[in-house]
């Protein structure tokens, strides 16, 4: 398994980040990142995917993933069709750039009585790109999101649009899974064939107590790798033992300075890979 860098992780609107895609590859390098996972909204608006593919090419950078919204939960036809040529917009480029993934953040639900409208809208609208991802050899994946109006937030949920939209895949988030009410090693085997792409973040409380919450009414917030709520040994094993072998995107999205909480963070999760026997 190797390491990707979560471009936004790094962004310049964060705490310690970096302004512009050039300095986020470079620093990336520097830690010996083996590639990036791009942010759709902002990446793919700022620069063109030539220019994103030379600029990693430079620096020995893959491209494991581009993240993006694309409402196809719309219950408006005309909302709806935007969200496909959003889908289809990340997949030609993705294409261009021979990056092997997209991750949708398909929509969400206008209630949690609308779940399960949202849920078959979603399904209808990967049926629809999903074909279009294959022809160009890109894999099409959905993460599970903490938030509870996304039907795609539990094991279940995500199940559900596995089963009813073929060939969708999945983003493992080991953190999202803790929000949705689930157990991320129990979500590893269940999804064990179908995960291709892997986010690893950690969370920790949050004195200020700010809206995101764990089912049990715990406030939480962003936390440092290794220091926060999540067991990365027994979540990397977990994976090592099923045979995942692709990426591991670095995510951190706390309030520390984000340049050194990846120096940090991701030096820790190495000597853990290491310590498991699957160091990179």
């Amino acid at each position: 398994m190797d390491f990707s860098l979560m471009t936004y992780t790094v962004h310049g609107g964060q705490p310690g980040g970096i302004d512009t895609l050039e300095g986020i590859a470079d620093f990336a390098a520097e830690l010996d990142f083996a590639a990036l996972e791009l942010s759709a909204g902002r990446d793919l608006t700022e620069h063109d995917p030539p220019a994103i593919a030379d600029l990693c090419a430079s620096r020995d950078l893959a491209i494991s993933c581009i993240n993006g919204s694309a409402n196809l939960a719309a219950r408006e036809d005309d909302e709806f069709e935007a969200g496909l040529a959003d889908a289809r917009e990340m997949i030609e480029a993705a294409a261009e750039m021979h990056c092997p993934v997209i991750m949708l953040i398909p929509g969400m639900a206008e209630s949690e009585d609308d779940l399960a409208r949202a849920a078959d809208r979603i399904v209808q609208g990967l049926r629809r790109v999903i074909p279009d991802a294959v022809s160009a050899e890109v894999t099409v994946t959905i993460e599970d999101f903490p938030n509870a109006l996304a039907p795609y937030a539990s094991i279940e949920q995500v199940r559900y649009l596995i089963n009813n939209a073929p060939g969708l895949k999945l983003t493992y988030d080991c953190g999202n899974w803790l929000i949705g009410g689930d157990d991320p090693l129990d979500a590893i085997d269940e999804f064990a064939d179908e995960i291709v792409n892997a986010h690893i973040k950690d969370w920790e409380p949050d004195p200020n107590e700010g809206q995101r919450r764990s089912p049990d009414g715990t406030s939480i917030r962003g936390g440092l790798h290794g220091e926060g709520m999540l067991d990365h040994p027994s979540i990397l094993s977990k994976l090592t033992e099923v045979g995942y072998d692709g990426f591991l995107a670095f995510e951190y999205e706390g309030v520390e300075d984000h340049q050194e909480a990846t120096r940090r963070g991701v030096s820790y999760l190495r000597e853990v890979l290491t310590e498991i026997g699957d160091g990179t």
